[in-house]
């Protein structure tokens, strides 16, 4: 995850949850769409992000 934002990183771990929640009561397939959806959300929002531009206070804190 490239992106520092804490509201991003509790909804994969909310997606996530509901993963494990599918895993554990025996409902693989439906585990295994919720995991390609949510890694394929957190691969796209992440490519957002890095092409959005940079704010000044982000480029000067070398």
């Amino acid at each position: 995850m490239m992106n520092n934002n804490l509201y991003l990183k509790i909804l994969w771990a909310l997606l996530y949850g509901i993963v494990a929640f599918y895993t554990f009561t025996d409902k693989t397939m439906m585990a295994m769409y919720w995991m390609a959806g949510v890694m394929f959300a957190q691969a796209v929002l992440d490519l957002v992000y890095y092409f959005l531009p940079k704010s000044k206070t982000e480029m000067t804190e070398c």
